[in-house]
């Protein structure tokens, strides 16, 4: 069995086996938040059965990796706080102990 025949399909974010076995995922293809496999081929030991599992989402990431759009998307990071300079100055809340020198 050629482990590596898959048909994807991104509309409906599912991978189709020669054997019969299908895996949907949810979220982005290229890095989903839940897989959900079908009925594993009969006679399959559990290690083949994570193998094919492994494979079926990774062809679904190439085919959405090939599909992807030519232009990369600009970063959106978000910038921190920064208050405005003309703001009033406010009081801070310090947790640190003062020493015998200061207290004095």
């Amino acid at each position: 069995m050629n482990l590596n025949a898959w048909t994807v399909d991104l509309d409906s974010r599912c991978a189709v086996h020669e054997s019969g076995f299908r895996l949907e995922v949810e979220g982005n293809p290229r890095d989903p938040s839940a897989v959900h496999p079908g009925k594993f081929p009969v006679g399959m030991s559990a290690i083949e059965q994570v193998r094919l599992l492994r494979l079926g989402v990774e062809a679904i990431a190439e085919a959405a990796k090939q599909n992807a759009p030519s232009r990369v998307p600009v970063s959106r990071v978000q910038k921190s706080y920064k208050r405005p300079a003309d703001s009033a100055p406010r009081a801070t809340l310090s947790l640190k102990r003062k020493s015998s020198a200061e207290e004095s």
